[in-house]
């Protein structure tokens, strides 16, 4: 068992490259690439060749399967891993990223990562922090799918706070650009309409300021209070 800053002190993309780059090979299988606002990347059985980290801008990350069909899970942002399974029995899931800006990343050959972690990280600090991040996504999204659709939309702004924000102090969080009423309804799964309504509600009351960019959340504790407001 970890703490979360001593299992996350050796997981960054600096540490994975400066680790990567230990192999003369490093240039041949490792590329930076540019991902252009709106493009997606898909993730499927066809399609493991492969793995990413990004380096600057922001995915939506989406899950998909012949059951719930298309579900919006959070968003990707520096130093997160993309198409990095741990099973080969998991290798037909499928995923889908869609820049929401132009994103810089690296495109890494799939098969020299996994040679290259096997030998390099010998207390699995990469798939346990894969593992880590993938339970906290499917905690918040299983906590979303039991809330009322304005308990939504707040847990939606909590969870963009407190991992995507910049903390300025006296509990405010500033948003990423990113956030707009359309982004933030198709996360909580309302209407833009009615996420409209919610976001007026939060500013009434002192608790947001958006009616320009960026977005700031004036007091993320009392904006959590909301949440167990009957």
């Amino acid at each position: 068992m970890y703490f979360k800053s001593e299992l996350r002190a050796n997981y960054s993309l600096e540490h994975l490259l400066k680790l990567l780059r230990k192999n003369p090979a490093f240039s041949q299988y490792c590329t930076q690439k540019v991902i252009a606002k709106g493009e997606i990347l898909k993730m499927g059985p066809n399609n493991r060749q492969y793995f990413y980290m990004v380096e600057h801008g922001y995915f939506s990350f989406y899950y998909e399967n012949e059951y719930i069909g298309k579900h919006f899970i959070f968003f990707v942002q520096r130093d997160t891993m993309i198409n990095f399974l741990l099973y080969k029995e998991h290798m037909d899931l499928s995923f889908e990223y869609k820049a929401l800006s132009d994103v810089l990343v690296w495109e890494i050959d799939f098969a020299f990562l996994r040679s290259m972690i096997l030998e390099e990280d010998p207390r699995n600090h990469y798939q346990l922090n894969y593992i880590s991040t993938i339970q906290t996504l499917l905690f918040h999204t299983i906590v979303r799918q039991t809330l009322d659709a304005k308990r939504r939309v707040i847990y939606c702004l909590v969870e963009i706070a407190e991992e995507l924000s910049l903390y300025t102090g006296e509990h405010n969080y500033v948003l990423p650009d990113i956030v707009t009423y359309d982004l933030l309804a198709e996360f909580a799964g309302t209407s833009r309409g009615y996420t409209s309504r919610i976001i007026k509600e939060l500013r009434d009351l002192g608790l947001l300021s958006s009616s320009r960019k960026p977005w700031i959340i004036k007091d993320l504790p009392k904006l959590k209070k909301l949440l167990h407001e009957d």
